[in-house]
């Protein structure tokens, strides 16, 4: 049996395949599917702010208790840290997962985070200091064309409706 023939095993990853099984074919079984097509300019777009380079610094923001995760570029955790202290006093949160990116060998970061209530402006203003870029926007990764827009003059991604 060789690797092919076990489901899965071939499959490289985030990289679209050029074919479907198990699917009808009109006679264009070479073409991508429009969901294929779709999930590769998802991917493009991400790449266009999470560059190769980049780690993503995210924060899920609550009342008094923050926790953020420091990841590389394919979502792998590299550090995580719970902080009880409210939005505005993230500041040293900001610094330590700026460190520890530097320390893995990443040359920038992203802030990400949900745009829920009025937290993620206090962590906008927190990041534009760090002179770091913030995401916020609730489907930060799958973000259709026109959910994320780029404020002019800022270094905000932000949600369009």
């Amino acid at each position: 049996m060789e690797v092919w023939d076990i489901p899965l095993m071939g499959s490289t990853g985030l990289v679209s395949q050029p074919h479907q099984e198990d699917v009808v074919s009109n006679g264009r079984a070479r073409r991508l599917s429009r969901g294929d097509r779709r999930r590769n300019e998802r991917l493009t777009r991400l790449r266009a702010v999470v560059t190769r380079e980049s780690a993503v610094l995210a924060f899920d923001l609550a009342g008094d208790k923050q926790v953020c995760a420091l990841c590389d570029p394919d979502s792998a955790v590299i550090a995580r840290r719970t902080i009880r202290a409210k939005a505005w006093q993230l500041s040293q949160a900001m610094a330590w997962g700026l460190a520890r990116a530097a320390a893995a060998g990443f040359s920038s970061v992203v802030v990400a985070c949900e745009p829920t209530g009025h937290r993620w402006r206090v962590l906008d203003q927190i990041a534009d200091q760090a002179g770091v870029r913030l995401c916020a926007c609730s489907r930060c990764w799958s973000a259709g064309p026109g959910r994320l827009r780029t404020s002019p003059g800022t270094r905000t991604t932000t949600p369009t409706r």
